[in-house]
């Protein structure tokens, strides 16, 4: 149960913090979209979609399996992302449930997806091992990753592609992790937002991103993880817990 409330608190703690608990973090885009607004709201959305991809730098290796729920959150949007603050936003964040897999060659790959607070995500990547696999205490890892998303809601719809590398080491049950990266986000709004002028409008904006996290292995199969990430000058924080085989 400890293990499940960090992952538990993470989310609550994003509900928590919004002025109006009642409202979704993105249900004030048809009304708060406007032309300055639509960049730092995609910037802020590319943060989320492109946290918690990865929790060390090892890869799965052949036949491994690994299955869990991830999630990220950014402490606060963009200061001229009006379609959340005018909604009452500060922190805000989205779960996922992963499946991840280990291919031949030194490959993972991992699907994601969720349906919650009003947009319907699905997505997936690969990871590469950069090094050889070794398990020896300290040794280290470096992991190559590379994902994408798509994202529906009911006012917009987005798609994602990130990359990262990350780097580890650390003893089995202790293991600090860092990486870098960048988030590319696509937005197309819909035709029926309040601003007539915004309909229909596409924009793309590149982002980088580092990461600080660690994991941990309580018991043979199972771990958690936490990390600082810092995207496009904000602070956000990623948790995860799963099994490992």
């Amino acid at each position: 149960m400890r293990l499940a409330a960090l992952l538990g608190l993470l989310l609550a703690l994003a509900q928590a913090a919004n002025a109006n608990p009642y409202s979704q973090p993105f249900g004030g885009f048809s009304q708060f979209a406007d032309s300055g607004s639509l960049r730092p709201f995609c910037r802020d959305l590319g943060s989320i979609l492109g946290s918690a991809t990865f929790h060390s730098a090892r890869s799965l290796g052949f036949s491994g399996f690994d299955m869990g729920a991830q999630g990220g959150m950014q402490f606060y949007p963009d200061r001229n992302d009006r379609i959340l603050r005018n909604n009452g936003v500060r922190a805000f964040g989205l779960p996922w449930a992963q499946a991840e897999i280990g291919m031949p060659f030194n490959f993972d790959g991992f699907v994601r997806g969720i349906s919650f607070q009003g947009v319907t995500i699905a997505g997936g990547g690969v990871r590469y091992g950069l090094l050889k696999t070794d398990d020896k205490p300290w040794a280290p890892q470096l992991l190559a990753v590379g994902v994408g998303h798509a994202l529906v809601h009911q006012d917009f719809s987005a798609s994602h592609l990130g990359a990262s590398v990350v780097g580890s080491m650390g003893i089995p049950k202790f293991t600090p992790y860092l990486g870098a990266g960048f988030d590319l986000t696509h937005l197309h709004v819909r035709n029926d937002i309040k601003d007539p002028l915004q309909n229909g409008r596409q924009l793309t904006t590149t982002e980088t991103r580092f990461t600080a996290g660690v994991q941990v292995k309580p018991w043979q199969f199972l771990y958690l993880h936490a990390a600082y990430f810092l995207s496009h000058g904000h602070s956000g924080a990623e948790a995860g817990l799963g099994v490992r085989f």
